[in-house]
């Protein structure tokens, strides 16, 4: 009985990759005895998939693929219009993502994926769920900010103190997630906490976990070549 949910998901993300609202349609017919054996027929939400408890499974579905997520309140520049969208918006279906999670050359391309879904579980309200797409206007701000506060990348060529112990570390590590990191985005002294926090995400999407001694090393090399 507890797959139920998760298949229910993975027929819906599948869908979402690129067949179209009819197919989703269909989808949810097929579905919809299972969502009774869910507990999401009673007479009020006939249908209607809670938000909370599908962010939920959506978040355990994709545990490999996202971060746990951020707060709202963690978000840089917490109060502008950009961070207000991103938290209204992109956690609807799953964590509150950092911005510093792609760089600013990726995120037109994964923002325009979630608006795509977004727009199409939208216009399916009443049949599942409740999901809201913003504005065009909203969208720019949105992709405005994420790209403002993105991760900045190492620049392509030498890499700063090639010769330290804790440079192949860096790249086998944090090429696994996203684009490497330029060590001038924090200073020194901030670089440890960032290197923690890195090490329990991984955790959290059961990637390999890396030791004590090799995120000493990682801390040593990005210091050293922080700003």
């Amino acid at each position: 009985m507890d797959q139920n949910p998760n298949r229910l998901l993975r027929a819906m993300l599948l869908v979402l990759g690129g067949a179209g609202l009819f197919a989703m349609g269909a989808v949810v017919s097929c579905m919809m005895p299972m969502m009774g054996m869910m507990g999401m027929d009673d007479k009020k939400d006939r249908g209607m998939m809670d938000q909370g408890h599908m962010k939920e499974m959506m978040q355990q579905m994709m545990g490999g693929m996202l971060p746990p997520g951020i707060k709202s309140q963690d978000l840089p520049d917490p109060e502008s219009q950009g961070a207000k969208a991103l938290s209204t918006y992109r956690a609807q279906c799953h964590h509150l993502p950092s911005p510093r999670m792609h760089t600013a050359e990726d995120w037109p391309r994964v923002a325009g994926r979630m608006l795509m879904r977004e727009r199409m579980m939208a216009q399916m309200r009443g049949m599942m769920m409740q999901v809201k797409a913003p504005t065009s206007q909203e969208e720019e701000e949105l992709l405005q900010y994420l790209q403002s506060h993105a991760l900045q990348p190492l620049a392509s060529g030498p890499v700063p103190a090639p010769d330290s112990l804790g440079i192949a570390l860096f790249q086998q590590t944090c090429a696994q997630c996203h684009a490497l990191p330029d060590p001038k985005q924090h200073l020194a002294s901030e670089w440890r906490s960032v290197v923690e926090r890195m090490r329990q995400n991984m955790i959290a999407m059961g990637r390999r976990e890396i030791t004590d001694r090799e995120a000493k090393e990682i801390t040593a090399y990005l210091g050293l070549a922080a700003r």
